[in-house]
């Protein structure tokens, strides 16, 4: 009657995915330069699958193609670390399946509590889970934010986890210089304070962005087509995507198992990539059909989705939703655009029961139209644009605020202030934010 022997028992089995499972979500994340030359490799080594390229781009082929040998990717290392940390198997086994829930600039982007309904675990396994990937290089790997990521950069320069934190909760002291507060709070010296921002300042904006080589220009794989009529339709870009297809076994070679075993595979890759060009096209209808203002009336009428959204609407798991748009792109009549453009995450806690909670999407363009329009001479302070979302029905805390504007590049009240003496006709302040692209 013991609860212990069946939580163990539903991890294990939900975690040692079948491997035609684990093969399907494996080519669902690979976007496509990735998949060609992983599809490549498996024709290679297995007699069974016959293998044609898509018509990349020249560029992108060459890369997609070309031999890896020289270093290995950045889920093997990170696997390869995982394994030698000497962790149990349970913690293990979380851990590297998390290193499969990674975002392609190095946060992770999941929901413990699900993950933790789905696979029956328990919150302590998770945390170690957590703690054994951001334990990995390159320094804030498995970062759910980017205040996170900072905190787990300040902590390998030798500052404790608990003053990491408090600091990068208070970014906007410290981006601001209010070092007596500072000071104050921390017990530590302005001299200390000053370098902890400008290496606070000196950060890349993702734990991998600064990792490896310069990145491909994304391919699209579906197209969004305008009928005469303005309906919207969706095809593949079938000259794009590869095609295998599976060699008969003959029947002298069903009693050799080595045979069986690489026919089996092949059968599975197929299968797997008809599963993954399935799902992208249903993502693309779906899109077509929410974003069809965005399509005809350009980007400020766009309709932001979220991953759980799309999820419930097509029957599929979120994470399922983001490993088929990670590193994809569809086109719309010559321009490309990443699937990611159209998802965005629910501000938490703004979940009223009068409609869907605001996206994070439109809290930004929101905090963006609240500061064009400020005046040079007294532009908002964060807690001013906070009180004014809470008058509009969403209620966040004065740093969400900082978090956002930050991500959209918009210095602080005191940064975008007019120098006195500048010419009412020399509005620097709010510039930048008429050449920024929308988030």
């Amino acid at each position: 009657m013991s609860l212990a022997p069946r939580t163990r028992q539903t991890l294990t089995t939900r975690l040692a995915l079948s491997p035609g499972m684990r093969r399907s979500l494996a080519l669902l994340r690979l976007p496509l330069p990735d998949l060609h030359e992983d599809l490549a490799h498996e024709a290679e080594t297995n007699p069974f699958l016959a293998f044609r390229p898509g018509r990349l781009p020249g560029a992108a082929l060459d890369a997609a193609l070309a031999t890896t040998a020289a270093g290995e990717s950045i889920a093997q290392s990170l696997a390869h670390q995982i394994r030698m940390q000497g962790l149990d198997r349970t913690t293990e086994a979380v851990a590297l399946f998390l290193v499969e829930e990674l975002r392609e600039d190095g946060y992770l982007d999941v929901e413990l509590d699900e993950i933790a309904e789905r696979f029956g675990l328990e919150h302590a396994v998770l945390d170690r889970a957590v703690a054994a990937l951001q334990a990995c290089e390159p320094t804030g790997i498995g970062a759910r934010s980017a205040e996170e990521f900072m905190a787990l950069s300040l902590r390998e320069t030798g500052i404790s986890p608990d003053l990491a934190q408090r600091l990068c909760q208070r970014l906007t002291e410290l981006a601001e210089g209010r070092w007596s507060a500072l000071r104050r709070d921390t017990g530590l010296p302005v001299r200390e304070l000053e370098r902890i921002a400008d290496f606070l300042r000196s950060l890349p904006s993702a734990p991998l962005q600064a990792e490896g080589d310069p990145a491909l220009p994304m391919i699209p794989e579906i197209a969004i087509q305008r009928s005469p009529d303005g309906l919207l339709s969706v095809r593949p870009v079938a000259e794009a995507w590869p095609a295998v297809r599976v060699r008969r076994l003959p029947d002298e070679a069903q009693s050799n198992a080595d045979l069986v075993a690489l026919h089996r595979r092949a059968v599975e890759i197929a299968s797997a990539l008809s599963a993954r060009s399935a799902t992208l096209i249903r993502i693309g209808e779906l899109i077509a059909h929410e974003q069809a203002e965005f399509f005809i009336g350009g980007f400020e009428r766009i309709k932001p989705m979220t991953r759980r959204d799309v999820a419930s609407a097509l029957s599929l798991h979120p994470s399922t939703v983001g490993r088929a748009i990670a590193g994809k792109a569809l086109e719309f009549e010559g321009r490309v655009f990443a699937l990611a453009t159209f998802f965005s995450r629910s501000v938490p806690g703004n979940d009223t029961g009068n409609g869907p909670a605001p996206s994070a999407f439109d809290v930004q363009r929101r905090i963006r139209q609240l500061i064009a329009a400020e005046s040079p001479d007294a532009p908002l302070a964060d807690e001013t644009i906070r009180a004014q979302l809470k008058n509009e029905g969403v209620d966040m805390a004065r740093r969400t605020v900082a978090k956002y504007r930050k991500c959209m590049r918009i210095p602080s009240s005191h940064g975008r202030r007019r120098p006195k003496g500048t010419p009412n006709g020399a509005v620097a302040d709010c510039r930048h934010l008429k050449n920024q692209k929308n988030p």
